[in-house]
């Protein structure tokens, strides 16, 4: 009976994983993914450790054609942090159609959207920000949101806000933040909603000091926690990017690197600085802190692409890093047990 059970799960997209037969203990089935402490909940119940990639949309929304889910799928990642804009000139952008297909296309291949607004990166104008992410709230948008509200993630805006870069102003990222959740909550939102770090996503150790009062403030009390691993100046060696993590592990909310990688931009160039991408891999693996690898495809250094032309047998030494490194990569990421 046990083997039947998991087979229904696995074959029924948005099954409510009951077991069948007597006496068993119905499975949880929450309306969409939640947390619990530290730990990341599926709607049936299991922890989550969401690990995966960035993906550029529609090629970057020019693409409208373009269709790399299945190829992603085939890296074994569990998650797929989607790049969207609220405004920008590439066609994909104004037709909420092909969002609502991006994001059924995703879970119809057992990955997770993560959907993220691209438009206010590295911006410190949180009255831009915070109408950025009132792009949610939409009517047209929010009913395609709620379709998938099971399966799906929201990333209200990338790398928005500086705190260590405007006098460590903590208080003004967090009313910030605090806007973005009552905004998104009264508009009927319930999934979790991924915090992105200040200073253009890289400090993590800001959600040490707010991350469990944003935790508290939310009244769906579910938050999930992320940075973005260019550390060149802030954590660039295998020890301190370890204590870092490590420390992550004790701060009882959920953490996640949405995005890691293995080179750094300044504002000199592209592909400047190497970062140990392996030593984050390891470090977030010991911990049970997932990450998603910028980027799949198309990116301004051709170093930080996984792959060439988006196809999963067109890897880069980067892509198979991220994929295939033993125990921490992409390929031993597990699924929800059932969908």
């Amino acid at each position: 009976m046990k083997k039947l059970f998991y087979l229904i799960c696995f074959i029924t997209l948005f099954s409510s994983c009951i077991p069948i037969g007597g006496g068993g203990t119905p499975t949880p089935n929450n309306p969409t993914i939640t947390v619990k402490g530290k730990h990341i909940i599926a709607p049936c119940g299991d922890t989550l450790v969401p690990k995966g990639v960035n993906y550029a949309v529609y090629g970057w929304g020019w693409n409208t054609s373009e269709n790399l889910f299945p190829e992603i799928a085939k890296s074994g990642a569990n998650c797929v942090r989607i790049v969207w804009y609220k405004n920008n000139s590439a066609p994909a952008y104004s037709n909420l159609t092909l969002l609502d297909s991006a994001l059924s296309r995703c879970i119809q291949q057992k990955m997770i959207p993560m959907l993220e607004l691209h438009d206010v990166t590295c911006n410190n104008d949180t009255t831009a920000i915070i109408n950025t992410a009132n792009w949610f709230t939409q009517t047209n948008v929010k009913t395609i949101l709620l379709k998938y509200q099971k399966w799906l993630m929201l990333n209200p805006v990338n790398e928005a806000g500086y705190v260590m870069w405007n006098s460590n102003n903590e208080t003004r990222f967090r009313l910030m933040y605090q806007s973005i959740i009552s905004n998104l909550r009264n508009a009927g939102l319930n999934m979790p909603l991924v915090l992105d770090a200040s200073d253009c996503g890289q400090h993590l150790n800001l959600w040490k000091s707010i991350g469990t009062s944003l935790q508290n403030f939310d009244p769906k009390h579910n938050l999930i926690f992320s940075a973005h691993t260019y550390w060149t100046s802030y954590a660039n060696s295998t020890t301190a990017i370890t204590n870092l993590l490590n420390d992550a592990a004790t701060w009882n909310i959920p953490v996640v690197l949405g995005e890691i990688a293995n080179k750094q931009d300044d504002n000199t160039g592209n592909c400047i600085y190497t970062l140990d991408v392996a030593a984050v891999m390891q470090a977030a693996h010991n911990n049970n802190i997932g990450y998603l690898a910028w980027v799949w495809t198309q990116d301004n250094c051709g170093a930080r692409q996984m792959t060439t032309n988006g196809n999963s047998n067109t890897l880069t030494g980067y892509g198979n890093t991220i994929i295939n490194t033993a125990t921490t990569g992409i390929k031993y990421a597990k699924k929800p047990r059932c969908w």
